[in-house]
């Protein structure tokens, strides 16, 4: 008798979870494509979610290469340039308006990680975490121009990247020596005058520039701050505790002149919200448990912040989109494994989002958001 009720409760189980990956399979809507959709999102409201979240499918899902790693928008011809974190394997060009995808004159040397986009020079700089230094490459070409020669490097592991415009500099996190080094970008070197970098807490990996203020914010991962530095002194002028292993980062400018940096926490599946005025935390945003957040970018035209969430690198990662003015979560997105990267082309007004483990680039639409 306990034999046959075991067999049952077994039968039952089964079949229960069929049911539910059938379920599962009948509610996917991705759609993988290498050619633009013209079809708009559509947006459902979706039960047991805060504040009423709708979910929003993506426009298209893009093949690019094995493990890419880091992506950059060029507004002019309106491209993204994706690059690649294994050895001599090219970078990825996508049209934004066609999706289509072409390789690059780039390969890097193993480990390049993150990207940004120089929009006086026109050129890409690229860290290498796995060479220790970086590239410098061409934006009209997207062939490389120079190395990007950082002394006294050695096992310092460059990482987060990001391009301060008002002074056409480039600012580096290097994860090893926690310091932060600063490039000019007309010589592509380290100014002579900060030649071992900026210290800052343990563990640099994210970096970001306020146009707004003048400052660059740079997250410490493992003691769970965020450095502020001026570009004016090149000097830390605060330190904010954040939540646990901040990585990603992005400055929304805001309105009225009321700038914030929005911090994604990895450990704690939360996003921080600084004040760029006074430099604290002025709210906490809570996402779903295990998401673990790696990559933050602002959308200008709705002014929202998009989230990159891998969670558990086993299954499908998601998108979480945060009001800049309530804080709330307003919208989700189901994206590829392992979402790592991501960035807004305001030519398109859509968000591309790399996702490392199943090489592919989702993209998203902001026009479903109200």
């Amino acid at each position: 008798m306990k034999r046959k009720l075991y067999l049952l409760v077994i039968c039952f189980l089964l079949l229960t979870s069929l049911m539910l990956i059938s379920c599962g399979k009948a509610t996917t809507n991705s759609v993988t494509s290498s050619t633009k959709s013209k079809t708009s999102l559509y947006a459902s409201s979706t039960t047991n979610s805060p504040s009423n979240t709708v979910t929003i499918d993506v426009t298209a899902t893009i093949t690019v290469s094995k493990n890419p790693s880091g992506l950059a928008y060029n507004p002019s011809p309106g491209e993204i340039f994706v690059i690649d974190g294994g050895r001599s394997v090219p970078a990825s060009v996508i049209s934004d308006t066609t999706f289509k995808v072409a390789p690059s004159n780039f390969s890097g040397n193993g480990g390049t990680n993150l990207i940004a986009y120089d929009s006086e020079e026109k050129e890409y700089f690229v860290t290498s975490l796995g060479f220790y230094n970086g590239y410098v490459i061409s934006a009209t070409t997207n062939a490389p121009v120079a190395p990007l020669i950082i002394p006294e490097t050695g096992r310092y592991g460059p990482a987060g990247i990001a391009y301060d415009s008002g002074k056409h500099e480039i600012f580096i996190a290097n994860s090893y020596d926690n310091t932060v080094k600063v490039i000019s970008d007309s010589t592509n070197t380290v100014i002579a005058t900060i030649p071992v970098g900026i210290p800052v807490g343990k563990s640099p990996i994210g970096i970001a520039y306020d146009s707004g203020q003048g400052k660059v914010y740079v997250t410490n991962s493992t003691d769970g701050t965020v450095s502020v530095i001026s570009d004016d002194s090149n000097t830390v002028v605060a330190t904010v505790t954040v939540g646990q292993y901040p990585h990603s980062l992005a400055y929304d400018p805001g309105k009225s002149g009321k700038g914030k940096i929005f911090v994604a926490n990895g450990f704690d599946s939360t996003v921080s919200v600084i004040s760029d005025s006074n430099d604290k935390v002025v709210a906490t945003v809570t996402l779903p448990k295990l998401s673990q957040p790696d990559a933050v970018a602002y959308d200008s035209g709705k002014g929202v912040i998009f989230v990159a969430n891998p969670g558990t690198n086993s299954a499908p990662g998601s998108v979480s989109v945060i009001s800049d003015s309530t804080y709330a979560i307003i919208a989700t997105a189901k994206v590829g494994t392992g979402p790592s990267a991501m960035v807004y082309d305001s030519g398109e007004r859509e968000v591309f989002v790399v996702n490392s483990v199943d090489g592919t680039v989702s993209v998203i639409s902001d026009s479903s958001l109200k």
